[in-house]
């Protein structure tokens, strides 16, 4: 065989590989396809400010947000997703107000939730077809971020005014501020007595679980209907979780804001207080986003003629 027709023969294998490739490719984009578009729906938090009440009517706030969807196959969904929301929670929700060992806490904090997640097509809907139900549940990994605060209401008449040691006549002047609860270290967190309480992220991880329908209108547009619960490792969504501390022992590490913050209680034993329990450690907390989608494709799923 000569030098040339050895040539022509690999640039006829050459072509004929690169044929197949561009073919599967073809095949490959007719069968993918991705989609962007925004999410809109409410936020809300379970945990002790809530009375570990999972679907608190009074704790739903609005979130909003994007998504992408990418879909290799019919069955197989890849999402991304960045929301903001907000979550709160209060005990004057469910405590007799006229009871003397009432809590008092409360919180509010904005939320940004940052979602990977694979979803499950359990009915998908044909590319042929214009328009369809598709049920779905997904799962996968979310990073949020959060920051509980609350409101100072500063009360000469209240139970901590006149607790032994505290200063507390020095918050006049913050009466009404917004407070960042976590560096209050209001249960005792890496206070010197209590060092080995490690102060709470305020990034932290949680595995996203949740159902919904997606309901596709023609070629381009799609809706979807979804609900998702955030499954965390923290306890401190509400700056909630443990013990309370003796006062003074907050004032003397963080100052009287903390020991104000910490204990709202209008009652004190200053006897018994410390390692009386503030929350319930054996349950972490948790938030929910329920979304309504509007995506467009952006290319993918074209219709087609049959081949013969």
């Amino acid at each position: 065989m000569t030098r040339n027709n050895i040539k022509m023969t690999l640039c006829a294998l050459l072509l004929i590989v690169l044929s197949t490739q561009e073919t599967n490719a073809q095949r490959w984009f007719r069968s993918s396809s991705l989609e962007f578009g925004l999410i809109g729906g409410f936020s809300h938090y379970s945990g002790e400010l809530t009375n570990h009440k999972y679907f608190e009517s009074q704790a739903l706030k609005g979130s909003f947000g994007i998504i992408t969807r990418y879909t290799p196959r019919e069955f197989v969904t890849f999402r991304l997703s960045a929301q903001y929301g907000q979550i709160l929670g209060d005990d004057k929700w469910y405590e007799d107000q006229t009871d003397p060992e009432r809590r008092d806490l409360n919180f509010q904090s904005d939320l940004w939730d940052f979602t990977g997640a694979l979803e499950l097509n359990l009915n998908p809907i044909p590319s042929r077809q214009k328009s369809g139900v598709s049920p779905y549940v997904f799962t996968g990994a979310s990073v949020f971020k959060y920051n509980p605060i609350t409101t100072f209401i500063y009360d000469p008449s209240s139970t901590i005014a006149s607790y032994p040691g505290i200063n507390y006549a020095v918050l006049e002047s913050r009466d009404g501020e917004t407070i960042e609860l976590q560096p209050l270290g209001t249960e005792g967190q890496q206070t010197t007595e209590f060092n080995e309480i490690e102060r709470y992220a305020l990034t932290q991880v949680a595995i996203p679980v949740g159902a919904g329908f997606k309901f596709k209108l023609n070629h381009k547009w799609t809706v979807g209907l979804e609900y998702g619960t955030r499954i965390t490792f923290t306890d401190y969504l509400d700056d909630v979780s443990g013990a309370y501390v003796e006062p003074t022992r907050l004032q003397s590490q963080y100052g009287a804001m903390s020991a104000a913050m910490s204990l709202r209680t209008p009652t004190i034993d200053p006897v018994t207080i410390e390692g009386t329990p503030r929350g319930d450690d054996s349950n972490n907390d948790k938030y929910g986003i329920f979304g309504v989608t509007f995506t467009y494709r952006l290319y993918g799923n074209r219709v087609t003629c049959p081949t013969f």
